[in-house]
């Protein structure tokens, strides 16, 4: 399988057993992405500093302090940002290789005299260029706020934040707490991304310890050399705050730490941690994948048991069919037949006309002309009973869909399972069944000609004979298809037994009907099972279509190898 990466993430599946399902669905859906901007932050030589925050905090008048330049439109009215808006240098080329395709690259001037900033688009990354050589190794973008309305929006942060190499995380004593924020600031935190914290707002100082505190408490490791607080300026921000102490403070310290001097060795860190990471994920996808495949499994072991209890219940509805009502009838059938030819019990003048009349039973007897075997087999046919089988199948489904889906509906086996075409049809169960016993007529009809190959023209009396070999063959295949599987045997023997006699032929023909009816009696019940077994593969191949498969995993370690640089 030659995959590329594309086809490669859609080859990876799971059923939907275990909670790994959820942290593979997640991770087949991040790792490409971040992979992608991995790459492509790997062929450039710019440092990617996005600013992020909650609405209304600010982060708009901050980035426009920091560039210098009222780029991003900043107010009252919130939100302002409907799209991210990044301050470049002109001849840095960012368009080519960029990893997402849902976000188009515009361009224009930030020196071009409008004076008020831009408020972006939704799906857009605005360039606005610049001519300053010595930012010209950064690449600082204004994003959408992190708890905007707009789903899009959300994941355009999502998608620059991959392409970050830093983070300006902005925040206010109102807005700290608030969950999608907070819970942005713990990821960063986490994954040890370098980023700055600014309170901005403070309207007193002691709010500064407090939010400290309060996040420090939360498990939080906060950067001591970059954490800033701003006061809050009621008007005149962008005048008042670039003179600001802290702000000047904030401003050496971020263009200390991201200078061109340190450029090689920051991005060089930043690589290797983005390639560790991508290790890191990708074997962490195996092993969900491996516990997700060592569950199904156990789920394929818990289907046999179904499968075998199905079987069971089958053999007893099939029991059920054959009442002593049954059993008498085919008791009757049989001592008639095998009565006529009984040496004791009438002038042999009588026996000529019994042997060239069919069988009363088989409905050979009468004023038509006898049946053909094709229509003995089609009147036996025309009586058969589908009902054991269609409830055998229908409580091996139910067992399924109890004891063996997921509790979880969004799961891809629970869809699966009961999907049109998973069971089997009441068409499909006829024509299996037919199938079945089309193999079984024509087994029966060999060992018909086997043994009737040795019977001599003149022999006309006693068992051994074609007529009666043939009516014991059907009566047979007949108490088989009417379900005396199970009692066929005790049939034979206190039927036929009494009129068979002491003749080494007749006795040797007896013993050959008798195994010949059992074995026919044997494939019959197999036959029926197999349907059932049908089902059961139905199921089976149902979960082998939902696993990742090894060769897939192989792909997986292979293409960990490509990109990360480490076998995962």
């Amino acid at each position: 399988m030659n995959s590329s990466p594309h086809d490669l993430w859609q080859e990876v599946r799971c059923p939907g057993l275990t909670p790994s399902a959820a942290e593979v669905l997640r991770l087949v859906r991040e790792i490409p992405r971040k992979m992608a901007a991995s790459r492509y932050k790997g062929e450039g030589n710019v440092v990617w500093v996005v600013f992020v925050g909650g609405t209304g905090t600010g982060k708009s008048t901050l980035f426009n302090a920091l560039c210098g330049k009222n780029l991003s439109e900043a107010g009252v009215e919130r939100p302002k940002t409907y799209g991210p808006i990044g301050y470049v240098h002109r001849n840095v080329a960012l368009e080519k290789g960029f990893p997402f395709r849902s976000m188009e690259i515009s361009r224009s001037s930030g020196d071009d005299g409008i004076g008020h900033g831009a408020v972006g688009a939704t799906g857009r990354l605005v360039l606005r260029e610049h001519q300053h050589d010595a930012l010209a190794h950064l690449v600082l973008v204004d994003t959408p706020d992190l708890d905007s309305l707009e789903l899009s929006n959300r994941r355009m942060v999502e998608d620059l934040y991959l392409l970050s190499h830093s983070v300006v995380f902005v925040t206010s004593p109102e807005k700290y707490a608030d969950d999608v924020p907070f819970q942005f600031l713990r990821k960063m935190d986490k994954e040890g991304k370098p980023y700055f914290l600014l309170l901005n707002k403070s309207r007193e100082a002691s709010l500064v310890g407090e939010v400290q505190t309060a996040l420090k408490e939360q498990g939080l490791t906060l950067p001591q050399d970059r954490f800033f607080a701003f006061p809050y300026l009621p008007s005149h921000t962008s005048v008042m705050l670039p003179e600001d102490e802290n702000f000047l403070r904030f401003q050496k310290t971020f263009f200390g730490m991201l200078s061109p001097a340190t450029l090689p060795r920051f991005l060089e860190s930043e690589r290797k941690k983005d390639r560790e990471k991508g290790v890191k994920e990708l074997r962490l996808l195996i092993h969900h994948l491996e516990k997700e495949k060592a569950a199904a499994a156990e789920w394929l072991n818990r289907l046999d048991i179904s499968f075998y209890a199905a079987c069971r219940f089958l053999q007893e509805k099939q029991k059920e069919g054959l009442n002593e009502q049954t059993r008498a009838y085919l008791k009757r059938q049989i001592r008639d037949t095998f009565g006529r030819y009984d040496l004791l019990r009438a002038p042999r003048r009588f026996i000529a006309e019994i042997v060239r009349t069919p069988l009363r039973w088989l409905g050979m007897i009468g004023s038509g002309a006898p049946e053909s075997r094709e229509e003995t087999f089609a009147r036996i046919r025309s009586h058969m009973d589908l009902v054991p089988i269609h409830a055998a199948l229908e409580s091996f489904h139910r067992s399924v869909l109890s004891d063996l889906s997921p509790s979880e509906r969004s799961s891809a086996l629970f869809e699966s399972l009961r999907a049109q075409g998973t069971a089997l049809s009441h068409e499909e169960v006829q024509q299996a069944v037919k199938e079945e016993q089309d193999g079984l007529i024509r087994w029966l009809e060999e060992k018909f000609q086997e043994l009737a190959a040795g019977i001599p023209r003149s022999q006309e009396l006693g068992i051994y004979s074609t007529s009666i070999l043939w009516g014991g063959l059907i009566l047979a295949f007949e108490t088989a298809i009417g379900g005396g599987i199970s009692i066929l045997e005790a049939v034979l023997d206190s039927a036929i037994a009494p009129f068979v006699t002491q003749g080494a032929v007749e006795l040797f023909a007896y013993r050959e009907l008798r195994k010949i009816a059992l074995e026919l009696g044997k494939r019959y019940q197999d036959g029926l099972v197999s349907v059932v077994r049908r089902q059961r593969d139905r199921y089976a191949r149902c979960m082998a279509s939902l696993l990742t498969t090894d060769e897939t995993i192989q792909h997986l370690k292979s293409y960990g190898e490509k990109v990360c640089g480490e076998r995962p």
